[in-house]
């Protein structure tokens, strides 16, 4: 039978470029542990998880290069909590991953990125309320 386990990711929040704060998504930034197996770069629904405080957070996240800044070749994993604007720097954190909402892309504009990024959090929203999200927050919550 094949292993239906959810996705974690753990890692700790450190600085990033600052820019989700002022366009009005302000994501924390995850260095993974090492040797994590990260997802392939996509944008996806998940739960983000504090061990520390026992804190569990509905997320959004993105991994990828930042095309649309052209940040260069560099692997980013930044989360937009929708429910908490915490600081989280430095905190020991895990993802849990529910869904693939699409792939990462490189948009005209900002104002594109933003009406994609709302959709997306909208998108994430409806997934966490699924059945397999709901499963996948127990999961984590063990």
């Amino acid at each position: 039978m094949p292993d239906t386990s959810p996705t974690c990711l753990s890692g700790t929040v450190v600085h990033g470029a600052g820019r989700g704060r002022g366009l009005g998504f302000p994501t924390a930034n995850i260095s993974p542990d090492p040797g994590s197996d990260v997802p392939q770069p996509a944008v996806y629904s998940g739960w983000l998880t504090r061990p520390a405080t026992g804190a569990v957070h509905r997320a959004t996240i993105s991994i990828g290069t930042n095309p649309t800044f052209e940040d260069g070749p560099r692997i980013h994993t930044e989360v937009y909590c929708h429910d908490t604007s915490d600081d989280l720097y430095g905190e020991r954190v895990s993802l849990w991953f529910v869904a693939r909402i699409r792939d990462t892309v490189r948009f005209a504009s900002v104002d594109e990125l933003l009406l994609a990024a709302r959709a997306d959090v909208r998108h994430s929203e409806a997934l966490l309320d699924s059945a397999h999200g709901r499963d996948v927050l127990a999961a984590a919550s063990h």
